[in-house]
């Protein structure tokens, strides 16, 4: 790895928090270890706690690895199938109404089912997504079942095979998990991936039962920071497959080391994962099953996945040529991306994403 100018990139997220512009924790991670760690701003604002590096955090769409390991080691095991119709495996009340015989899972973890979202993805603000908790409270959304009202009814937006990302692909997904199980969700999950990966410190939980050590998210304005509001009444309350994962950074970089190293996955299913099934037109990203892909000369570079919620802003990204990951965790909704450009810069990674 390039020398890293430790101290100078401490000063420059330390005067980014002092800015009100990141507060969470950063780590650089190389060959099974952190070569850096860096933690500024507070868990919890009201309280004055500090945010440390066991701090747990809520991390989006970065549940998005999990969810589609957990459903790759139940098709390992031939509980699921990638390429058999949904509506083989799940009974009608659990189906949205558009789900055909062309529908399968290997769709849904690619997100080319071309099924209809439960919000606009399309909306730079907020207010697309929290305003589906009007339609299921947020303290009624306990599970992915409770989400399934939100767009079961709703006409399919494309043929299958077009890719457009929607967190109800993953919804579904969970829906799923739960009926061909007999399990919650959030069982599985830590049963098949986070016992598995050594991710100790992560869960699916009840985050208003205030989990130990999770900071609380804050919704970043441009009013004064001591009026920025917890996202406590913009997220569901229970661990949702598609963005429901607590977890610690160091979690998620032994996430990605059980997935690189095959002791998670088969190496042919690693490979599944790692293959881009979606493409963005235009761009060097693309899709594989629950990971993020950056494609350049035909050859995955980077993988791993992003995350943003109200008052979440995450990152994990794995360099495949330097075999570095950086992990960078907020809980307000700005602040990872500008740090992990920052790192990049430092190390000299490349990294194409704008």
């Amino acid at each position: 790895m390039k020398e890293l100018d430790q101290q100078g990139l401490r000063s420059w997220i330390d005067d980014r928090a002092d800015q009100h512009l990141f507060s969470g924790v950063v780590l650089v991670w190389e060959d099974g270890k952190p070569a850096f760690t860096h933690v500024a701003g507070h868990a919890h604002r009201g309280h004055r706690v500090p945010v440390t590096l066991d701090t747990r955090f809520q991390v989006a769409s970065v549940t998005k690895m999990v969810t589609a390991a957990a459903a790759l080691r139940l098709v390992e095991r031939r509980t699921l199938r990638l390429d058999r119709p949904l509506i083989d495996f799940l009974p009608p009340e659990y189906r949205p109404a558009s789900l055909d015989k062309r529908h399968t899972l290997h769709q849904l973890l690619s997100h080319t089912s071309g099924l209809a979202n439960y919000h606009d993805d399309e909306d730079e603000t907020w207010a697309s997504f929290i305003s589906a908790w009007d339609r299921v409270p947020v303290y009624h959304a306990r599970g992915p079942r409770d989400i399934l009202p939100l767009f079961a009814d709703l006409p399919a937006v494309s043929d299958p095979g077009v890719f457009l990302y929607g967190d109800a692909n993953f919804v579904l997904i969970g829906v799923l998990i739960e009926w061909v199980t007999g399990k919650s969700f959030a069982d599985v999950a830590t049963e098949e991936v986070l016992i598995p990966a050594g991710m100790s410190d992560s869960g699916f939980f009840q985050i208003d039962l205030e989990p130990r050590n999770m900071a609380t998210a804050y919704l970043a304005t441009e009013e004064p920071p001591e009026t920025w509001r917890s996202n406590i009444y913009s997220v569901p309350s229970g661990g949702m497959p598609d963005g429901g994962l607590t977890t610690t950074a160091t979690d998620l970089a032994r996430l990605l080391d059980a997935i690189a190293s095959g002791s998670l996955l088969q190496p042919d299913t690693v490979t599944q994962m790692l293959t881009p099934h979606g493409f963005d037109e235009d761009s060097v990203e693309a899709y594989g099953y629950g990971m993020e892909l950056v494609v350049v000369d035909d050859r995955v570079t980077i993988y791993g996945h992003g995350g943003a919620d109200p008052g979440v802003s995450t990152m994990v990204s794995h360099y495949v040529d330097s075999g570095i990951a950086v992990v960078v965790l907020c809980n307000q909704d700005r602040g990872s991306w500008a740090t992990v450009q920052k790192i990049t810069e430092i190390l000299g990674l490349a990294d194409p994403r704008e």
